[in-house]
């Protein structure tokens, strides 16, 4: 964070983490700052390529971090993976929205899902096989037992279940099966994700949802289902593809949510100082 003092990020309320990419988010922010985060000392080398862009989404200050997906490749250690939701928490940030794409699990008793559908996360299980917070020895930031019962946050919740019906879109509910990648699930692990009780399976959510949650943030992860478990053939170009028909989607939900954070941001600290 020291090394940001020189820049005009300003303090977040709120942590865009978009692993779905930035959409037409940073053209509607304003008074915007970018900054390249290799720029700024003491950020891990796998997040160098990575621009952390700083503005106002009407009455709440946000930073926009894209969520890279090439860090599945990286030798880096694990806390690394999570190191933009501890940079926004130290500097103040007491939300979090998550935008990921994944796939859909249908099983019995539910409605079925269909790729373009959003999901918002009730709960998550994380079958990653790692958490950012192993070879801490110690941390400021926050417990290293933290509380992962309040992970996604009720309040949250009820403003994106508001701003959705605003918009007409439907949003889904459900449970997510954390993997890594990078590569595509098997048809057995993905009908064991169902067994265990997901509706849903994403890759890389389990770190920042970790992190969140230490650095006692609120989130609001949100699901892009971009193909169903059964599908054959299915290729990266095909959900990359797919993904992208429902990023204006997802990107004005988000902005719709984000725009009104700035109250529940600033109650959330209130409560934190008390």
């Amino acid at each position: 964070m020291d090394g940001l003092r020189t820049t005009e990020v300003g303090a977040p309320e709120a942590l865009l983490l978009l692993a779905t990419g930035p959409g037409d988010l940073p053209a509607r922010m304003d008074a915007a700052v970018v900054v390249p985060l290799r720029e700024v000392p003491g950020v891990p080398e796998p997040w160098h390529g990575v621009t952390l862009r700083a503005g106002n989404l009407g009455e709440t200050r946000v930073w926009l971090i894209e969520d890279d997906p090439t860090l599945e490749n990286s030798a880096a250690p694990d806390w690394s993976r999570a190191f933009p939701v501890w940079l926004a928490g130290a500097a103040g940030a007491q939300l979090m929205i998550h935008t990921s794409a994944g796939t859909a699990l249908q099983g019995d008793g539910s409605p079925p899902m269909a790729a373009g559908d959003v999901v918002r996360l009730v709960d998550h299980l994380n079958l990653s096989g790692r958490s950012p917070l192993r070879g801490l020895g110690e941390s400021r930031v926050g417990p290293l037992f933290p509380d992962q019962t309040r992970v996604h946050d009720r309040r949250l919740a009820e403003v994106v279940s508001t701003a959705a019906a605003a918009l007409s879109v439907q949003l889904r509910t459900g449970v997510a099966a954390c993997t890594s990648g990078p590569a595509l699930c098997t048809p057995a692990e993905l009908a064991w994700h169902r067994t265990a009780g997901c509706d849903v399976s994403v890759q890389r959510l389990g770190d920042p949802l970790i992190a969140a949650a230490h650095a006692g943030m609120g989130s609001l992860a949100l699901v892009a289902v971009t193909d169903v478990a059964g599908e054959h053939d299915l290729d990266v170009a095909t959900i990359v593809a797919r993904a992208q028909e429902t990023a204006p989607v997802l990107d004005q939900l988000v902005e719709t949510v984000a725009k009104g954070l700035g109250p529940l941001a600033r109650e959330r600290a209130a409560e934190v100082e008390a």
